[in-house]
This record gives C-alpha cells, structure tokens and sequence, in this order.
C-alpha cells in the first residue's frame, strides 16, 4: 500500500503544479463541465480512501493527474505541461450524490521556461502536507520538491510500478475519453418533476385564489351571488392572462441573463434584468388595473350578453371586477416574481408566496363574505380578501428579495471539502476504477440542492424603485415577447371568453353557478401541467444557446421525449383529481341541481385533463425553442374558430333544441384540446428533424 503512495507523489513531483488560488463556488450542472478521468483499483489493507477525480477541461497529451492521500484527507492536482504556461482547474465534489456540493479551485500561472527544462517550481503545501504513515518519507519528499529527489527514495521496484501506474493514467484517460456522457445534458424526467412540481405555485397563485372566494360565496352568500362571480372572474382572470408576455419574457431573459453570470462576481446582469422587470411589472400592473376599473361595465356586459340578468348578479358582479382591479399591480409583480425565481432555478420561494395569499384570502373571506353590506360581503368581500391577500404577498417577497436574513453563507474551505470528499458513501473503503464509477447525477435544477434568491436584491432594490421607469434596455428585452406570447394568450383566452358569454347568455342562473364551480377547479387543475411549459422554458434555452452540434440535437431529443413523459405522468395525475369532482361539488354549494350540473361535465373534464400535461409540456418546448411566430399563428386561428363554434352553440340554446346545455360547450373545448395536442406534437418533432438535418448538413 505504501508503494501507491509513492507512486502518486512521484505523479505529483513530475507535475508541475502551480499555486491554488481565487476558491468558488460554482454552480454548473455536474454533467455539463466534467469528465470522470481516472481512478484507482483495490487499494487493499490499507485505512487510506480515494474518491473519484473529477477534473473539469480538456485532456492534453502531458496531462499528469497526481492524487496524494491518506486515512483522513484526499486532494488532487492537474498539471498541464506546455513550453509557454501552465493553466488548469481543480474540482471537488464534497459528494457523489444528486445534490452534490461542487467548490471549484481555479488556477492560473504563466510560467516562461525552455521547452525541455524540468520543473523546479515548488509542491504546493496543499498537495504534500498530508499527514501520511511514513513521516520521514513525506518530509524529505518535500525537502526535496523535484522528480529526481523522489525518484530517489524509491526503489528499483517501486519505480517499475510507478511506472506502470503513470501509463494507467494514461489508458485511462483515453478509455474515458470515448466513453464519456455528451457534454450537453439533457433534463431527466425526474429532473423535470422535481422542478416542475414546485413550480406549480407560479400558476396556481391567481386560480387558488378565485377558488377560495367561489367556495366561501356559494356557502355564505348564496346563488345568486356565486353565479355573480361566473362573469367576473373571467373578466378578472381572463385580463390578467394578457399581462403574461411579462411571466414569460422573464423567465427566458432571467435563465439567460444567470448564463451569462455564471462565472461573474455578483450577477450584476441577472441583478439589473431582475430589477427591471419588477419595475415593468408594477408599470404594466397600474396600467391593466385601471383598464379593468374603468371598462369594467362594458366587458361585462360582452361576456354576460344578455339584458334579462337580474340587476343584483350583474351589480355583485361589477363590484367584484372593479374591487379586484386594485389589486393588478401586486398580481403583475408577483408573477413576475415568481417566474424570475424559475428563471433563476429557484422552485421553492414561489410556495411560501402561494401559502401566504391563500392563508391571507382564506381568513379575508371568512371575515368579510358573511357581511350583509353589498360592498363588504358577498362577492365584493371575496374580491377584498383577494386583494389583501395579494398585497400581503407581494410584500413577503420583497422582503424575501431585499433581505439575506440571519444565516449567511459560511467561507468556503478547501480542507473542509476535501474531508466531505473523502466521508461520501462511495469513498468508505473503495477507490472506484475506471468504467466502474456509478452515474454521477445533478441535483434537481442546477447541480445545487438549495437554491434560493433570498437577500438576492439586499441593497439592490427597494419600494422607491418601484417610482422608476424600466430602463429602455429591459423595455427592448421584452419587446419580442409582446405581440407572440399577447396574441396566443389571446387566443387562449377567447375560448374561455366565449364559454363563459354562452353559459352566462343563454343558459340561467343555475348553469352560470354550476359553470363557476366547474371553472374554478379546472383554473385549479390547470396550473398542474403549466408548470411543465414554464420548466420546458427554464431549461431548454440552456441548452438552445450551445452551438450545433451532435451533443445538442442528442440532448433536445432527449428533452423532447423526456418532456413527453412528464406530462404523460402528470396527466394521470390530473385525471385522478377530476375523478373525485363529484366529490367535491357539494363543498362549493348546497343548491342541489348545481351539483347535479357540475357532476355531469366531470366526464368531459376527464378526457381534457388526460392530453393536459402533454400539450403543456410541447408547448413550452416550443417556447423554450422560441418558435414564437408558429404559437401566434395558431392561437390567432384560435381565436376566430373556437368563438365560432361556441356561438353556435349559444344559437341552439336559445333555440330550444333539446340535449343543448353546459356539457355542449366543453364538447367543443375538449375538441380544441385535442387539435392543439396533434399540433403541438407534430411542430415539436418538426423542429426536432431540422436540428438534427442542421448537424448532419454539410
């Protein structure tokens, strides 16, 4: 055992290694920027442990790899040898886990010398200073400090074997070479799941809420005021939805912009793109708030459609849009938020949001639906719960962003790491060989197991920001985004429009209660599968922005068909859920003959939610690919087509013509479901085939 050793100081003597310096941490995925290169067999009777050496760059051809150890402590150094410098990178893994810390040494010194000179650059202290079995040999190897000192404290034999163990390396080295992962990774489904469930929060904030308040309405308040809510919740919502080239935009530009700032002291670009976007979204916010306030009555009446409506829905209903204006812009800045924490990889700070509100609503509405004033209960109280609620949140977040709390970041310690290194579960009494080390896996998001942008803007940003207009850069960032992603939620939202201005329009007062019951837990069923299109968007652009090459098209055909599978999975979840709607219908009214309503569009609700998560999941594919003008194309024919349709329902309602209710009108949506899932599909694979003709060009 003593001769293995020698043998890898000996590796060290021959190297040159220069002096370690500028520690940090990193946060690169593991598989993006490392390469398992080379590892020991059997080391026997002995208490010493080696960990694989990982060593991130490229192999030259006078790489040596020199890894010193002993009972309690492992380092390895990389020494490029060429005439003109000496530059490399150490890398250490406190573990071989998913969510292995990576602390990165980066070293760099030019050194001027004949192409044929050896080396008398000193051993570093970190690679010799290792308390070893044999003191008397590690002090004079450090007297000494050159190949020629070592070499002779070795045996004949000894040096045979070093020998033997430097052309290891070597084969080695190669045989890794040609076996290693593509250096452009791709998103596990695990990987996916692990971020996309959390990140149901983002969507689900804004559809929780309206929940809430149509629950506690219709228990409360009555019918009459729940079926208030039909048409204004979908003014509410449906307009907020046109505000989401903001969501969208950031959560592309914030991916990019840490990137960029991937190996830059403080992220200032990440930093300056975050502030902007809070600032546009307070702008954006102020200005949808006081559209929604002042037309109020005008959208209204578009969606409702029908002069007969008792003046007190329609009153209940004008109150509850124009309470929940005022609440615009802390709902901008929270997505925005939100979607920038996505951006940032962050999956968990958008749930302690998601739980403020719905705390903050829930108590709200408990306090004031019950309330006989018209412009404190009823459907006016839930739309003041909401509001509150999402002023309490937006003010959480902020103090989340602008303060770094009591527990700070302890100062990276090389020692420390490599005592992590060495107590991992696979460096116990086992030096792993090469073709033998088990799949190193990243963690869910980035490689780092606790990402958080807490404290992120500490004195950085504050309330003040908010007078400030966005800078005309961050104004021109967002532009691309505007008219696309505008136009498709357009598109989007006029199906919804349209289903609410035919229910509301032609089929009465129980149908438009049962129609916001039904609504409510569909918005809440939804945010499921639309993570997966703001996961697709956090994670493609990545790998989009490498050049093109196998690697890349191997990684999104991995990513693509990974993608698939995570909404295959969340399908099946989502179906599951809607099974239970009948359940669930008698917690949001006591009125009978709504139930009986609702429970009979569960099955519809069924066949839309199994296609759900794979529609979701091709469209953010396409989104993360930034096939922007396909999407706008699309949804603008969906915007003509799917009104058409539901208006032709409407026509045979007011007809008479038997048969024709609520479930007609989920007929057709479920038939816009199912072209939007062919569509997206066979787009997706489109854009596949080209990357990959791209390549294979010459």
């Amino acid at each position: 055992m003593r001769i293995h050793c020698y043998s890898l100081l000996f590796l060290t003597a021959n190297a040159f290694a220069p002096r370690l310096s500028n520690l940090k941490r990193t946060n690169y995925p593991i598989q993006d920027k490392i390469k398992i290169l080379y590892g020991l067999d059997e080391l026997q009777n002995s208490g010493e442990l080696l960990d694989d050496l990982i060593i991130n760059g490229e192999v030259g051809e006078n790489t040596v790899f020199s890894v010193p150890i002993d009972a309690t402590e492992a380092t390895v150094a990389l020494a490029t040898e060429n005439s003109e410098t000496d530059t490399g990178k150490i890398i250490f893994l406190s573990s071989l886990d998913e969510n292995a810390e990576i602390v990165e040494t980066v070293f760099q010194e030019n050194v001027s010398r004949h192409q044929h000179e050896s080396p008398k650059t000193p051993i570093p202290a970190e690679i010799v200073s290792l308390g070893m079995d044999n003191q008397d040999k590690i002090i004079a190897i450090e007297a000494t400090n050159t190949a020629e000192g070592v070499r002779s404290l070795l045996t004949a034999s000894e040096q045979a074997i070093v020998e033997a163990e430097a052309k290891f390396a070597v084969q080695a080295v190669e045989l890794e070479e040609k076996t290693v992962s593509p250096s452009v990774p791709a998103p596990s489904v695990t990987k996916i799941l692990k971020f996309a469930i959390p990140a149901i929060g983002v969507w689900l904030c804004g559809p929780l809420l309206s929940m809430i308040d149509t629950s506690c309405v219709g228990l409360l308040s009555g019918t009459a005021q729940q079926a208030a809510l039909n048409p204004a919740v979908a003014v509410t919502d449906y307009t907020a939805l046109l505000i989401a080239f903001l969501y969208t935009g950031t959560t592309n530009l914030i991916a990019a912009a840490r990137e960029t700032d991937a190996t830059v002291e403080g992220s200032p670009k990440t930093t300056s793109t975050f502030r902007g976007v809070l600032q546009l979204a307070w702008i954006v916010g102020l200005g949808l708030g006081g559209v929604l306030f002042v037309f109020a009555p005008h959208l209204l009446r578009s969606i409702i459609g029908n002069d007969s409506i008792s003046p007190a829905v329609f009153d209940a209903a004008m109150k509850y849009v124009r309470i929940r204006a005022l609440g615009m812009p802390a709902a901008a800045v929270i997505g925005s938020s939100q979607a920038a924490c996505l951006g940032m990889q962050d999956i968990r700070s958008p749930l302690y949001v998601l739980g403020v509100a719905a705390v903050v609503n829930f108590l709200g509405d408990m306090t004031f639906v019950g309330n006989a004033n018209l412009w404190i209960g009823g459907a006016a109280g839930a739309a003041w719960a909401t509001v509150f609620s999402q002023y309490a949140a937006v003010t959480m977040f902020l103090y989340w962003l602008c303060n770094k709390g009591s527990v700070t970041t302890p100062p990276i310690n090389l020692s420390e790491s490599i005592m992590r290194l060495v107590k991992s579960k696979y460096g116990q009494n086992k030096v792993l060989s090469v073709g033998k080390q088990p799949k190193i896996k990243p963690s869910a998001a980035t490689g780092e197991s606790n990402v958080s942008v807490r404290g992120f803007l500490a004195d950085k940003f504050s309330i003040k920001d908010f007078l400030k207009g966005p800078s005309r850069q961050t104004i021109q960032d967002f532009t691309e985004y505007v008219v696309p992603v505008t136009t498709a939620q357009v598109g989007r939202v006029s199906g919804y429009v349209a289903m609410s201005h035919v229910v509301s329009s032609s089929m009465g007062t129980l149908s438009m209660a049962a129609q916001q019951i039904i609504v409510s837990l569909f918005y809440c069923l939804c945010p499921i599968a639309d993570s997966l299109n703001l996961t697709a968007q956090s994670f493609l652009p990545s790998i989009m922005e490498k050049k093109p090459s196998p690697e890349r098209s191997a990684a999104l055909r991995k990513a693509l068909f990974n993608f698939a599978k995570a909404g295959g999975i969340f399908g099946a979840v989502m179906m599951s859920a809607v099974s239970c709607v009948p359940l669930l219908s008698r917690f949001f009214t006591t009125d009978l003959q709504v139930i009986s309503l609702v429970n009979a569009v569960a099955p519809l609700l069924l066949i839309f939610f199994a296609s759900h998560g794979i529609v979701c999941a091709m469209e953010g594919v396409l989104l993360g690919r930034k096939d922007l003008a396909f999407l706008g194309k699309m949804y603008a024919n969906f915007f003509v087509v799917v009104p058409f349709l539901m208006l032709r329902v409407k026509k045979a309602a007011l007809a008479g013509v038997a048969g024709v209710g609520i479930r007609s009108v989920w007929t057709v949506f479920i038939g816009y479901q199912l072209f939007r899932l062919v569509a997206w599909s066979l787009r997706a694979a489109h854009l596949q085939r080209q990357t990959e003709k791209q390549v294979t060009a010459p």
